[in-house]
């Protein structure tokens, strides 16, 4: 006669596992700490993103200054729109990577296209026709856009991908552009939404794609 099988003690054994296996288990985990790695945390991330972005954008405007593009009086009369571009980058370069900021991550889309609506609503008419072609200033808003497209890919990659992640971020980089436009450029409405806002979305774009192109180094949320 069989001995019946007593399903809770089955439940309740611990697993066997093997000598051999749990020794380099052991050995894998003691070598990962002791290579010392540091951990950024995801505010530190942040800064850097946000200060790439700052960073280019008051560059360009000290050498305006220094070259006579740019004056004092034009750019105090451009310093509510320069300060509401600078804080639509921080507040997008803090949702992009806080882990749990799926609400602030709404908001700074919010906040991105309110600032986008107002750089278009705030242009008057130019004071002088223009000397170069529109696309010229959808090219110099990638190029500064550059850096701080890189500097975003690569913290993003510290983190699960997310689109709306993605998204924040590109528009956090696409506010150095805009900064430079708004110091650079007197053209009409039309020529700020038709190209100014264009390499703020094709900046987008890019962030969105790398970021999901690329392998995370972690998946944390």
């Amino acid at each position: 006669m069989k001995t019946p099988i007593d399903i809770d003690s089955l439940l309740n054994e611990a697993p066997r596992e093997e000598p051999s296996a749990l020794t380099r288990a052991l050995e894998r985990a003691r070598g990962e700490l002791a290579l010392h790695q540091p951990v950024r945390h995801w505010r530190t991330q942040a800064a850097w993103m946000m200060a790439s972005s700052f960073a280019i954008a008051l560059l360009v405007a000290g050498v305006l200054l220094a070259g006579g593009a740019l004056n004092g009086e034009a750019l105090l009369q451009r310093i509510p729109l320069l300060l509401l571009l600078l804080t639509t980058s921080g507040v997008c370069a803090w949702g992009a990577l806080s882990p749990h900021g799926r609400g602030l991550r709404r908001a700074a889309v919010g906040l991105a296209m309110a600032c986008a609506a107002t750089l278009v609503l705030a242009r008057g008419s130019p004071s002088a026709p223009p000397s170069l072609p529109g696309w010229v200033c959808t090219a110099s808003h990638l190029a500064v856009d550059l850096v701080p497209l890189i500097v975003a890919v690569v913290v993003l990659r510290g983190a699960a991908f997310q689109p709306l992640r993605a998204l924040c971020a590109g528009l956090s980089v696409g506010t150095t552009g805009a900064f430079v436009g708004e110091l650079a450029c007197e053209q009409d409405w039309r020529h700020v939404a038709g190209y100014h806002l264009l390499a703020w979305a094709l900046v987008c774009a890019a962030a969105f794609v790398l970021s999901r192109s690329l392998k995370p180094r972690s998946y944390a949320p």
